[in-house]
């Protein structure tokens, strides 16, 4: 009778333990599993910013004070506009990701001047650009590599610029994000700010899980030895 004693709280035991293992392993496969999928689902997304800096103020071009000019032609108001695409996702996208189309930047006012390309990292080369009165053409013969990110600088004249994009991708996303404005930077802030609280309250639940579960252990230790 001993014997069938010790051999049902051996087998209480290992039953106690293989539900605590259960319970430990269901956040563990949860997380596996998510970093499984982000490391092997295939996944394109690029995303675009515009960033719009006045080079004169309204006052300034109607005092007749200020004058911006490019090749000999005033310039009546001036802006620089800078269009960022990074490629934030896994995959890089090559030509056929972006179905013979090009990435047409689209601007409000004339774009004036093209004043700078580039490509970080440097060593990938930058998606061809071809200047029109009203944007920006990008041939999409080369690919944009993950991480890569591409930058043009252009020159535009006219009141309040609005550019856009156009693309037509295929098994790939375009968002758009633009530098943050102070209003925008608060409710960033607050969106951060509930994340790390639910964060922490994740934490608290899988601590107290652990403990709960070690705590059973000893205490089903203690019962049969």
């Amino acid at each position: 009778m001993l014997k069938l004693a010790a051999g049902e709280s051996s087998d209480t035991f290992w039953t106690a333990l293989g539900a605590v293992g259960a319970i430990l392993a269901i956040p563990t496969a949860l997380f596996v599993g998510w970093f499984a999928y982000r490391a092997v689902w295939p996944r394109r997304k690029v995303r675009w910013s515009v960033r719009v800096s006045t080079l004169m103020s309204h006052s300034a071009a109607h005092s007749g004070g200020l004058q911006v000019a490019w090749s000999g032609t005033a310039l009546t108001r001036p802006h620089i506009v800078e269009v960022e695409l990074t490629n934030v996702g896994n995959k890089d996208l090559e030509p056929v990701h972006f179905n013979g189309a090009p990435v047409e930047v689209t601007s409000t006012v004339p774009v004036v001047a093209l004043l700078q390309e580039r490509s970080e990292p440097p060593v990938q080369r930058v998606l061809a650009s071809t200047l029109t009165a009203a944007g920006l053409t990008l041939a999409t013969v080369t690919p944009l590599h993950k991480g890569q990110t591409l930058t043009y600088v252009l020159l535009v004249d006219g009141a309040d610029p609005e550019i856009g994009l156009q693309e037509s991708v295929s098994n790939a996303s375009f968002e758009r994000r633009d530098p943050p404005s102070p209003g925008s930077e608060i409710a960033a802030a607050s969106r951060s700010a509930r994340m790390l609280a639910v964060a922490a309250i994740m934490l608290m639940v899988v601590l107290i899980t652990i403990s709960y579960a070690i705590d059973l252990t000893f205490r089903i230790s203690e019962l049969i030895y």
